[in-house]
């Protein structure tokens, strides 16, 4: 027995001869890819034997499921187009990125060259530290992206924060138990 979800069923409606016509499709082979792996019943009514409400339902069911279809796939292209210009900038970034490292370890090479390898002198640390904000800046001018701040620098700024917020409640708490030690001596001494 074949499941449910691989039979179809289609209805045309013929205007000109006046009549429903109706298929209905079972598979022959568990996994059906052709046309030629269903049998195939047909069905014909006249439309003067079928209700004017039925036909209306049919008319509204086949409207809907045609609706449904159009929309679905609409969705679809919509999020293929979206994954789409999203994969591009994402490509973008990775050729600009690839560059700036490229240009930024010819830059490093040259200084290197120039002025020697001494990891002690400051002449050299200071170039290779003016060359890599010179890549950033540059990086972040070709690519016209908002100066941001580092991950790390928001997760201790808000580290930070909760330290002094718990040193503020740690103070006022200590104020607190102070204020109540001296209402307590003030209420003894009376």
């Amino acid at each position: 027995m074949t499941p449910a979800k691989q039979q179809r069923l289609m209805v045309a409606y013929d205007a000109e001869e006046g009549k429903m016509i109706s298929c209905h499709f079972k598979p022959r082979v568990q996994q059906p890819h052709i046309a030629a792996n269903y049998i195939r019943t047909n069905m014909e009514a006249l439309a003067k034997d079928i209700h004017p409400m039925d036909q209306i339902e049919l008319h509204r069911k086949t409207g809907e499921m045609v609706y449904s279809t159009l929309a679905n796939k609409a969705i679809l292209a919509q999020k293929f187009q979206n994954s789409l210009n999203n994969t591009s900038a994402q490509l973008e970034l990775e050729k600009a990125s690839s560059l700036a490292k490229d240009n930024r370890i010819k830059s490093l090479e040259e200084i290197i060259i120039e002025l020697g390898h001494d990891p002690k002198d400051p002449k050299g640390i200071q170039a290779l530290i003016k060359k890599k904000e010179d890549g950033i800046a540059a990086l972040k001018k070709q690519l016209r992206l908002p100066i941001t701040m580092h991950p790390q620098t928001t997760e201790v700024a808000q580290e930070k924060a909760e330290e002094d917020i718990v040193d503020l409640l740690m103070k006022m708490n200590k104020r607190l138990a102070a204020t109540e030690k001296a209402l307590e001596e003030a209420v003894q001494g009376k």
